[in-house]
């Protein structure tokens, strides 16, 4: 918009859960933003606290960037090539001489859209609910964090509490989902749940239609129905 200057960036975190989580932090550096990857920071700075007792290093990165489109544009146009390379090791599937199958260590050069931080005249950072907005999704079934199960249960409990703020009750036990179809971000629930019981586990697939001579048709519910 024209209120907002056109070198502008910004840029959603969360507070990280432990000094080694596995996210990148936002910083300050040498007077310019930028993202400093959890494989590149060193544990001692990981660990660094400030005068309350709290992470120094605070503020895990998201990925839920934004900027003004003219700024991305002069960012594809006269930016790109002072981007600096990420180098990350990467297990990869191979066969070794034998014909068997096998793990290399590869090299990767990376570049990353944040590396575009420093370049912005403005920048916002704003720290939002980790229950709200972040889940990851980074480990198979069964391991100890960043599961499919994991983010499954993480995204049912921000639906539930949805659901209890719009004014309806649950009874039984399981997951509740709402689809973005039904409701984004929690909005325009109160008419379809407000002094309602819903039966777990509950999926809100769809938002009923009053068709042309009055009817209602049910919810589309693919583990129950209101």
């Amino acid at each position: 918009s024209s209120g907002i200057n056109a070198e502008y960036g910004g840029a959603k975190v969360v507070c990280k859960s432990h000094p080694t989580e596995a996210v990148g932090v936002i910083c300050e550096c040498n007077g310019k933003w930028k993202v400093v990857e959890y494989s590149e920071i060193s544990l001692e700075t990981a660990h660094l606290k400030n005068e309350e007792g709290k992470l120094l290093f605070s503020q895990g990165n998201i990925c839920n960037h934004y900027f003004t489109t003219s700024f991305l544009a002069d960012m594809v146009q006269d930016k790109e090539q002072q981007l600096i390379h990420h180098v990350a090791q990467k297990k990869i599937p191979t066969i070794d001489s034998h014909g068997n199958a096998d793990t290399v260590t590869g090299i990767k050069m990376e570049k990353f859209v944040f590396d575009v931080f420093q370049f912005a005249n403005r920048f916002t950072v704003l720290e939002v609910a980790r229950s709200d907005e972040f889940s990851p999704l980074k480990n198979g079934p069964g391991a100890k964090s960043c599961t499919p199960e994991i983010c499954r249960e993480d995204l049912s409990n921000l639906h539930k509490k949805w659901v209890l703020k719009a004014g309806g009750t649950f009874e039984g036990e399981g997951l509740c989902e709402i689809s973005p179809l039904v409701s984004a971000d929690g909005e325009g629930l109160s008419e379809l749940v407000a002094g309602r019981v819903v039966k777990l586990p509950a999926h809100f697939a769809e938002r009923p239609v009053t068709t042309n001579n009055g009817y209602t048709n049910g919810y589309n519910g693919l583990h129950s129905k209101l």
